[in-house]
């Protein structure tokens, strides 16, 4: 089974990196279910912008869909941060066979590297070959607006990241080799619940 993924950051005290990952067979109904939680007038989710009484109606809504995230993180600053996130993201999609890759959109100079990024990532293995990837806002794609309440929820407060538990398949601190926190129960094999790994 492949997998697509929809990344967005967050900076609080650590630089953070969250992908929604989820199988090409939900993402229709995921895409209607997250528009349905529009409010009117509103064209995306934007956790910084919500009020918490409405932060935890979402969070407790998401909670309810076929969709998991990836969280990497580290004390360093972009684009070295950045960077390891992403490599470390391409490893796990290698296992996890991703098939998609969509980013949030920032500057064109920071979008253009990162393409750089990926399609060396893709020449060297390190990353799945048949990876499409693309920027895109955060209005045009709702999976984003998943990504981006978990990570403003991990990196919110202790009561927020349990709000999001459900949702929180595995946390990477990337900055040095072996140093993952992974969540009880969460294969060494970077499976995502819903999701078997390869092999």
């Amino acid at each position: 089974m492949s997998v697509h993924a929809f990344v967005d950051e967050s900076q609080r005290e650590r630089y953070m990196i969250c992908a929604a990952i989820i199988s090409p067979s939900d993402l229709q109904a995921t895409r209607r279910a997250l528009r349905g939680m529009l409010l009117p007038r509103q064209s995306r989710l934007h956790f910084v912008r919500e009020s918490p009484q409405r932060r935890r109606s979402l969070l407790d809504a998401m909670c309810e869909l076929p969709v998991r995230t990836r969280l990497y993180t580290s004390a360093e600053k972009e684009p070295v941060a950045r960077q390891r996130a992403f490599e470390a993201l391409f490893a796990d999609l290698l296992v996890l066979k991703g098939q998609r890759l969509v980013i949030e959109r920032r500057e064109a100079s920071q979008d253009n590297r990162e393409r750089r990024l990926i399609a060396q990532a893709v020449r060297q293995g390190a990353a799945p070959t048949d990876l499409s990837y693309c920027h895109l806002q955060g209005r045009q794609e709702p999976l984003l607006w998943v990504a981006d309440a978990v990570a403003w929820a991990y990196g919110a407060s202790r009561q927020w990241r349990l709000r999001a538990d459900v949702l929180i398949g595995h946390v990477q601190n990337v900055d040095e080799r072996g140093q993952n926190a992974r969540k009880p129960g969460h294969s060494p094999s970077g499976e995502v619940p819903g999701f078997a790994s390869a092999g």
